[in-house]
């Protein structure tokens, strides 16, 4: 990833202040690592930029929860589930999109 979008790193600065670790006890990296990798890789499945993915979210969330890509939203230790979850809630939240 060569220039990171403004949403995704607003969205790495939501999750840090909600309480999501950066890094584990043994220095590594940890959910905020995971999340962003995960919903780069949604991005990657959908052929689309953060900012297109969050103007999609309300058709996107419900294939990787529960729809036809929810196998895929099974891997990573459920990390691309949870992470299409999180970026919902800090979309909510902050009314981005």
């Amino acid at each position: 990833m060569t220039k990171q979008s403004n949403l995704l790193k607003r969205f790495q600065v939501w999750m840090e202040q909600n309480g999501y670790k950066k890094i584990t006890q043994s220095n590594l990296p940890s959910t905020i690592s995971d999340y962003t990798s995960s919903l780069l890789r949604i991005c990657a499945w959908e052929s689309k930029t953060p900012e297109q993915v969050a103007e999609s979210i309300s058709t996107i969330l419900p294939q990787y929860t529960i729809g036809e890509h929810s196998a895929r939203g099974r891997m990573k230790s459920r990390a691309v589930r949870c992470s299409i979850r999180a970026f919902n809630k800090f979309l909510i939240e902050t009314q981005v999109a």
